[in-house]
């Protein structure tokens, strides 16, 4: 377990939950955790949207924001979720989000599996630097990932789901008196 904590003059948390993600040598688990990502809820294409996507962005509720995150490097990686919420409610949102990983399982697989392909797909020929940044860390792989997207099955991203909640990291920087501590998650 790992945490960082760091205090600043702040309304708003913003915390990072993250746990083992995919490697970026590994085309079949990139291809699982872009599911498991869609799934969880990407943060939107649509510049300032606010709807709340995916199971956790739904878990935290009116309170906060919650969307997926990804690191990727070519021998390891760190999958998980970024939230913010201000300083009163961010506990309780933090928790919620938390419960939503660990209780984690696909819905509609295909529907989830479609629009993972599409949002690879949407990211390997956008221009803007944040879709450079993805897909160039998302193309270590030596496969092609995005291929393989259509062979995920429901299985492979629950499996994916507990690996990533097996062991915990917590980051946050604001207002984070109230943000829970690893251990108690």
């Amino acid at each position: 377990m790992r945490e960082v904590r760091r205090e600043a003059d702040s309304k708003y948390a913003h915390v990072i939950v993250a746990g083992e993600g995919a490697a970026g040598n590994n085309a079949k688990a990139l291809a699982t955790q872009a599911v498991l990502l869609t799934a969880l809820g990407n943060s939107s294409p649509v510049k300032f949207s606010t709807s709340a996507t995916g199971v956790i962005g739904k878990a935290a509720g009116e309170n906060g924001s919650a969307s997926a995150y990804q690191a990727v490097h070519s021998d390891s990686g760190l999958a998980g979720a970024y939230i913010v919420a201000d300083g009163a409610h961010i506990g309780q949102v933090v928790s919620n989000v938390v419960g939503a990983l660990k209780s984690f399982k696909v819905a509609d697989i295909e529907s989830v599996k479609k629009q993972a392909y599409n949002n690879a797909l949407r990211a390997s020929a956008h221009s803007d630097n944040f879709a450079i940044e993805r897909t160039s860390q998302l193309f270590q792989s030596q496969d092609n990932y995005i291929e393989l997207i259509p062979n995920v099955s429901a299985g492979d991203v629950e499996a994916a789901a507990k690996k990533l909640t097996s062991k915990l990291s917590v980051a946050s920087y604001g207002n984070i008196n109230e943000v829970p501590y690893v251990d108690t998650l």
